[in-house]
């Protein structure tokens, strides 16, 4: 497993990720960017390795 470091970065990518989607134009990234704060570790992991974010 990941240390929690690399977990914050991953929720931060996913953040970033759906915040820049939701300011282009989606609005339902509104709903996952609410999400991305309580997610649990591997949830966090799984997403971001869905939407290759590294």
């Amino acid at each position: 497993m990941p240390e929690e470091k690399e977990i914050e970065r991953l929720r931060e990518k996913l953040e970033d990720y759906y915040g820049t989607a939701m300011a282009s134009g989606m609005p339902m990234a509104v709903i996952e960017l609410s999400e991305v704060s309580s997610m649990s570790d591997e949830e966090v992991i799984e997403r971001a390795e869905k939407l290759h974010l590294d």
